[in-house]
């Protein structure tokens, strides 16, 4: 067979439409790249709260509770100032507290003879008890009985923090 003059064509130039419309992978790789970089800087954050040790970060969180003393609202007030003290015990002692009522903390936090918690169970007791009059009996604390209470709450987290199994 020989070939004809039209079995040949001759090459044609690039595409313009082509390139212009092959802008979406570059999207989706910027896209991936935003994703990532989320996900890293998250992490990063994620890790830096757990750098925290708990008597810190229990602290900072009953400093956060004083503006509510002055603001008049009890039940709000022990609220946080209960969760700040729960969520320390839970992250210095490795008792689950957020969801014990205060008969089952203070139980399972004199379960271990050397905790340090031990020689304040009368203290954490009565703070945890004004908390949850506050909290579930609506029970009125005047401004000195918060201060009280935010007072007890710092001396424990001071007493007891250090040299415990986290």
């Amino acid at each position: 067979m020989t070939p004809t003059p039209d079995d040949i064509r001759d090459i044609h130039g690039p595409i313009a439409q082509a390139i212009a419309h092959a802008w979406w992978p570059y999207a989706i790789s910027f896209a991936a790249l935003v994703a990532m970089a989320a996900v890293i800087v998250l992490a990063i954050r994620k890790l830096r709260r757990r750098a925290v040790p708990a008597d810190v970060a229990a602290l900072r969180a009953l400093e956060a509770a004083r503006p509510l003393i002055e603001g008049g609202d009890p039940r709000g007030f022990s609220s946080q100032v209960s969760t700040a003290v729960r969520d320390y015990v839970e992250h210095a002692f490795g008792v689950h507290a957020p969801k014990l009522t205060t008969e089952e903390l203070l139980a399972d936090l004199m379960a271990d003879p050397t905790s340090k918690v031990a020689p304040h169970r009368g203290e954490l007791g009565t703070f945890l008890e004004f908390c949850d009059l506050a909290k579930y009996a609506r029970w009125s604390l005047s401004r000195a009985d918060m201060t009280g209470m935010l007072d007890s709450a710092e001396v424990f987290v001071r007493a007891t923090a250090g040299g415990h199994a986290s």
